[in-house]
């Protein structure tokens, strides 16, 4: 399992309704045996240029864990979700410490936090 950050740009209209919106963004994550790890709302922006016709986009940031091969179905799951404008998959080695640390203010039980830090990995390791 691989550790991958999301980003997702929702449209406004569908992310009033936000626990549904991320209610079926993990939906899509769990059919493709994938644990969340955190979800954050970075909240609604103007955009640069107009996206699908939207003038304006919900963020969404999603960490999950992964089997490598996956990430390719989830993009596609995610471009026949209608809230969903875009989305950006990347892998990352490890959490930034501050989305660990929020993950410690939300759910202080010790579970929670060795789940969000893992596993040092020594040079010689592949991936």
């Amino acid at each position: 399992m691989r550790t991958y950050e999301a980003m997702f740009l929702l449209d406004n209209t569908k992310a009033g309704d936000w626990d549904s919106v991320v209610g079926q963004v993990q939906g899509i994550l769990k059919r493709r045996n994938a644990q969340v790890t955190s979800v954050e709302k970075w909240g609604e922006r103007k955009l640069a240029y107009p996206v699908k016709g939207h003038r304006r986009g919900t963020y969404m940031q999603v960490y999950f864990e992964a089997p490598a091969g996956i990430i390719s179905d989830i993009r596609r799951d995610c471009q026949l979700l209608d809230a969903i404008l875009r989305c950006l998959i990347l892998k990352v080695e490890k959490r930034p410490e501050t989305a660990v640390q929020q993950d410690i203010q939300q759910s202080p039980s010790s579970t929670r936090i060795e789940e969000a830090i893992p596993p040092e990995r020594s040079k010689g390791d592949s991936l």
